[in-house]
């Protein structure tokens, strides 16, 4: 039975999130020479492009070779690089690798004339993994070498973390799976360390882990590897999907565990036919059709390798076509069909020759080695198991020679490595020569100068410590001012209206023995707490940068609705408090009403241009201006959340003020009976 071939599965790239890169600025690359609207409806367009492409990779990949003119000529050098980044990814999810890497030498050339170090290495990457789909594992080697050795001090995570994905691949072709291992290992925690990068992203990784268990005599491990990464992940992209379900079935089979391996198929077929990955759906036909032959069911086995060979040739999956003809051939041998399944055996073993697949076509001499004597047919067995050794002699002899070429490759790329280093290290000792004689230069014309410049070197003191003193001044006024502010709100906080509590109370003390006794009685101190409606939905649905912007845009409105001798603060969190003096009772419920008006009457506008509707709940407490000692401010702000609870039991985006405060009153006293409801007379609601 033939078994897979999944070089060209190894190098899939997975959609993911739109990478920082699509939302570069244009001001900072010659936006004057370019429409600024133009530039953002492109970057807008590549984001649209880049989440559709998680979805349906088809439909993004047409457009974008549909509309290349319109996000690529005469736009700014970031949104250029960002719109062939995803096509090549787009090229590559499709099975497309000969467009993906032209898209690499695009991405060079461009990178190249703005002197983008960055993006030229992480494209020259797409060489090495050209070179190890042409089956030269040492071509490949020394390439990257020579590559790591150039860029190592670029010190970017992703060529880091995609170099690391390159050796992993290297060394699993070359039969080194322990330093495979250790790569993409390696990889992963790059990854994980830094999940935004745009490539590799984790499932690569995940699935490279899982593919190389099962190369290895370790399925077991590979499907606790896809089933962990499902676990944690949840949803997933339709083709990270399919392919994690893909992987499931190759572990099936390898336990030989044929009825889980089906089940494991059929899901990841549904996936790939609902989501047009026709390469996908090749390559899981003809999986199927292997695990069929397995079984011996070789109708079944014959009717899956026609349907994948249809569905290969239609994309024109070179791997897939030639594992479904070679499965078709050995179903025919099955049935007894010696002739007509020779055909198509000796049909896929001239094209991997052509190829230079050389293993291949011993593997598939061996299995058909073994159906011709199963068939009887000893003579021709015996001349097809004589044509494998000759292969494999040769296999070993080449092998040999290339491994040998690779160590060679190798040591040169390291010695050049070193030598650049070297060549650093005495260009550093030169600048530093260089450095030393200026400075001594430097030394000799200062004492000519000092003479002259003694003269006014008292006068710059005396400047410089009058500039000192202001800008001491001013540091000292920045640092009275952040004790007393919110950071984010700019706000006053909790140690500010403490402070100031501390002062009212003085105050109050005064009131009781004095004049002003007598006016207690006709205007009170009043303290609204309130609470941001459902703020923590607004976090979970919209991010906690929306939620700061809530948060701002609610103080903002707060400071508007009162006057200026009032006071505003974060209480903290969503919580704010407002501390207004010289009320009256007829005045507090319009005071509430204007506050609560301030914040639901128009929405607040995110940052992406939508609009959030926003209201807060109250609860308020008067206090006279010289209160009884055993109720002061604290016991009015336990009111006050108290009240606040209430509106919020109540349906929220409403005010309860407590109607009194006695003097003696607990926080946990009964409020049923004193409270008065108050609600904005205007909410802004969203269209529906």
């Amino acid at each position: 039975m033939a078994t897979p071939l999944p070089s060209r599965m190894a190098k899939r790239m997975w959609c993911g999130t739109v990478p920082a890169l699509l939302l570069a600025c244009a001001s900072a690359c010659g936006a004057a020479e370019v429409d600024s609207t133009r530039i953002a409806a492109a970057q807008a367009r590549l984001r649209e492009l880049a989440q559709l492409a998680e979805k349906s990779n088809p439909k993004a990949r047409a457009l974008l070779v549909q509309e290349a003119a319109a996000l690529d000529a005469a736009l700014p050098y970031p949104v250029r690089i960002a719109y062939l980044r995803l096509l090549r990814r787009t090229h590559a999810d499709a099975g497309k690798l000969r467009e993906a890497y032209a898209v690499d030498e695009q991405v060079i050339r461009l990178a190249g004339l703005e002197n983008d170090a960055v993006q030229v290495a992480l494209a020259s990457l797409g060489r090495v993994h050209k070179l190890l789909n042409d089956n030269d594992p040492a071509a490949a080697m020394a390439l990257l070498e020579s590559l790591n050795a150039q860029y190592q001090g670029l010190g970017n995570t992703e060529f880091t973390a995609s170099a690391d994905v390159a050796y992993g691949a290297i060394y699993n072709i070359m039969g080194q799976h322990d330093r495979a291992f250790s790569h993409y290992l390696r990889g992963l925690e790059l990854v994980q360390r830094h999940p935004g990068l745009w490539t590799p992203r984790e499932p690569d990784l995940r699935l490279a882990l899982a593919r190389l268990y099962v190369n290895t005599g370790a399925p077991a491990k590979a499907l606790d590897t896809t089933r962990a990464y499902r676990e944690a992940r949840g949803a997933m992209p339709p083709l990270v999907e399919a392919s994690m379900h893909f992987m499931d079935g190759r572990a099936y089979v390898s336990l030989s565990q044929l009825r889980q391996a089906h089940v494991s198929f059929g899901r990841a077929l549904a996936l790939a036919r609902r989501n047009e990955l026709s390469w996908l759906e090749a390559n899981i036909l003809g999986n199927v059709a292997d695990a069929w032959l397995k079984e011996h069911r070789y109708l079944e086995a014959e009717r899956a390798a026609r349907a994948a060979i249809v569905v290969a040739e239609a994309v024109v999956e070179q791997s897939a076509i030639q594992m479904a003809y070679a499965n078709l051939g050995f179903a025919l041998f099955g049935q007894g069909r010696i002739l007509e399944g020779s055909m198509y055996i000796d049909r896929t073993a001239a094209e991997l020759r052509k190829a230079g697949a050389m293993l291949g076509v011993a593997n598939m001499l061996a299995e058909k080695g073994a159906a011709l004597e199963k068939a009887g047919l000893y003579k021709q067995a015996l001349q097809t198991v004589r044509e494998r050794e000759g292969i494999l002699e040769t296999l070993a002899i080449e092998r040999r020679d290339k491994a040998f070429a690779a160590l060679q490759e190798q040591f040169n790329a390291k010695q050049r490595a070193a030598q650049i280093a070297s060549l650093r290290q005495e260009n550093a000792v030169k600048d530093a020569e260089i450095r030393n004689r200026t400075l001594r230069q430097a030394v000799t014309s200062l004492g000519a100068a000092l003479a002259l410049v003694l003269s006014g070197f008292v006068t710059m003191l005396y400047r410089r410590s009058q500039r000192t003193g202001r800008r001491l001044a001013e540091l000292n006024a920045e640092l009275a001012h952040s004790s007393a502010h919110d950071p984010l709100t700019g706000l006053y906080n909790r140690r500010s209206f403490v402070e100031r509590m501390r002062q009212r109370d003085l105050q109050a003390g005064e009131r009781r023995s004095g004049e002003l006794a007598a006016q207690a009685g006709e205007s009170d101190d009043c303290f609204i707490l309130l609470d941001i409606d459902h703020f923590k939905r607004i976090n979970d649905q919209h991010g906690h940068a929306a939620g700061d912007l809530v948060l701002v845009e609610v103080g903002r409105r707060l400071n508007e609705a009162v006057r200026d001798s009032d006071m505003v603060l974060r209480w903290g969190g969503e919580e704010f408090l407002v501390y207004s003096q010289g009320v009256t009772a007829s005045q507090y419920p319009l005071l509430v009403q204007r506050i609560l008006n301030a914040i639901a009457a128009a929405p607040v506008v995110l940052e992406d241009g939508s609009a959030l509707a926003v209201s807060a709940t109250a609860g308020a407490v008067s206090l006279p201006a010289a209160p009884d000692p055993a109720f002061g401010w604290e016991q009015a702000i336990a009111l006050a959340d108290r009240a606040l609870y209430k509106g919020k039991e109540a349906g929220r985006n409403r005010g309860f003020i407590v109607d009194a405060a006695l003097p003696g009153q607990a926080p946990g006293d009964e409020l049923e009976l004193r409270l008065q409801l108050v609600t904005p007379d205007m909410y802004w609601q969203p269209a529906h």
